[in-house]
């Protein structure tokens, strides 16, 4: 390796921790050096779908100087190093997130909603912890009304963590879901985000209760919205809407972290430990 190539290698380090993109053909030089390989279409299509993601490419490359590189259909296989950088962004965040983030990854690029609720069994309120680690940890970003994957090459790598009988599975059943969808004829399917449909005997073991129920638990306006400011207000009427923290605080005019530092708070305060908890704090007329 020489000075220069030397000097790319301590960049994509520096730019790893900050999470800035790789310059220019930095990321295929670096791709040709580290892993021994000439830059062939499987080596090149990987480092492309980078997208000259400091962390990602140091991770990428280091693991095809490793583990070699190795045929999967349509495409070379992620390096396990990789897949082990994507679930190590998720450490802390809440143990569904995992999953979820790999039910999308089977659904594609960018899912719906809707499509991603119906093949975990949840609603989108059960989801919302999980959607917001996320988005924050910046694996999933909106795309209009659909979830997308910010980046190429972490979408290939949660689906190659998949074992492949589990991929298999899952593949199936979202043609199964899709086929049901296209058929002539097809009963509507009610909108998974309204309220779950969950046997009654499952339902009260898990003390799910429905819209209905729920209400009548709402605390009057006497109680803890009472003792809520202003912001926190604002903050807890848009959770209540089905928000994500990005979306709330590009409503509110304040960064995702001063969201979060609020939410925390009120979790603190109230002693609970969801947003769907803090929901039922939230009048119901001011939850419109």
């Amino acid at each position: 390796m020489t000075y220069e190539d030397e000097q790319l290698s301590q960049l994509a380090g520096t730019l790893a921790e900050a999470g800035r993109p790789l310059p220019g053909e930095a990321g295929g030089r670096l791709a040709a050096d580290w892993s021994g390989v000439v830059a062939e279409p499987a080596v090149r299509r990987l480092v492309a779908a980078a997208a000259g993601d400091g962390l990602l490419l140091t991770a990428l490359l280091e693991g095809i100087r490793v583990e070699g590189v190795t045929d999967s259909p349509g495409r070379a296989r992620t390096p396990r190093r990789v897949q082990e950088v994507v679930r190590a962004t998720l450490r802390g965040a809440p143990a569904g997130s995992w999953q979820l983030l790999r039910v999308a990854a089977v659904l594609g690029r960018s899912c719906r909603l809707a499509e991603l609720a119906t093949m975990t069994g949840r609603n989108t309120a059960q989801m919302l912890p999980d959607l917001d680690a996320l988005l924050d940890a910046g694996l999933l970003d909106w795309a209009g009304d659909d979830l997308v994957f910010r980046n190429e090459l972490v979408w290939w790598a949660v689906l190659d963590a998949l074992p492949p009988a589990v991929r298999q599975a899952l593949r199936a059943d979202r043609d199964r879901l899709r086929r049901g969808r296209a058929a002539p004829g097809a009963p509507r399917v009610a909108d998974p985000s309204v309220e779950p449909v969950v046997p009654a005997e499952l339902r009260r073991r898990i003390g799910l209760r429905s819209a209905a129920v729920a209400s009548k638990h709402r605390p009057d306006a006497g109680g803890a919205w009472e003792s809520f400011s202003g912001v926190e207000r604002a903050i807890a009427r848009l959770v209540a809407e089905g928000m994500t923290n990005r979306q709330i605080a590009t409503r509110v005019r304040l960064s995702p972290h001063t969201v979060n530092y609020h939410l925390r708070g009120l979790f603190r305060r109230l002693g609970i430990s969801s947003r769907a908890e803090l929901v039922r704090h939230v009048p119901a007329s001011s939850a419109a």
